[in-house]
């Protein structure tokens, strides 16, 4: 073999092995400092996107709220934070012990699946209290102020979804493979 064949082979080796030691961090990354929202209740794998349904999200909206309202509302959650707290402490050990447990000298399935498990019970309790939280804050309002936080949600919802088709544009996979291609006019 010439020396311009090694130096491309050797050149080709380093390249999939930087690729190969990306991908092998990348997943650890994801499955030691979270991943996808956990499954819930009813199957679902993926969280709520935003809006009204969305807790996490309508946090944001509570300024549309009278400073009375704002202050109940911010109050309820304001109960839970200690055991959110705590569960997030919680969440940060299981982590934590997820590494070690991936970073050990002999790789231990059932070890590494029953803390996944573990960690996913963690979030789909922390998941919960804030729900409770969320839902019996929400039920308390007066009927035109949850009206109206829910308007502003799905208001600002569309407004994201009209800058994100602006800046990218429809973007659609590949046509189906049993689907004729279109006329040629």
């Amino acid at each position: 073999m010439g020396r311009g064949v090694i130096i491309g082979l050797a050149a080709l080796l380093f390249v999939s092995l930087g690729l190969n030691i990306f991908a092998l961090g990348h997943m650890s990354g994801r499955m030691i400092a979270g991943g996808p929202a956990p499954e819930h209740h009813d199957g679902r794998r993926h969280g709520p996107r935003g809006g009204f349904e969305d807790p996490f999200k309508i946090m944001r909206y509570a300024e549309e709220l009278s400073p009375e309202l704002r202050a109940e509302f911010r109050g309820a959650f304001r109960e839970q934070l200690p055991s959110m707290r705590q569960t997030h402490r919680e969440m940060g050990g299981l982590r934590r012990e997820l590494g070690v447990l991936m970073s050990a000298e002999e790789w231990d399935d059932a070890a590494i699946d029953a803390k996944l498990d573990e960690i996913r019970s963690v979030q789909d309790r922390q998941y919960d209290a804030f729900n409770d939280a969320f839902i019996s804050a929400f039920k308390d309002l007066p009927a035109a102020e949850r009206k109206r936080l829910i308007d502003t949600a799905n208001e600002r919802r569309a407004e994201r979804r009209k800058r994100w088709k602006e800046r990218h544009g429809e973007r659609r996979g590949p046509p189906p493979e049993d689907v004729p291609p279109p006329p040629e006019d």
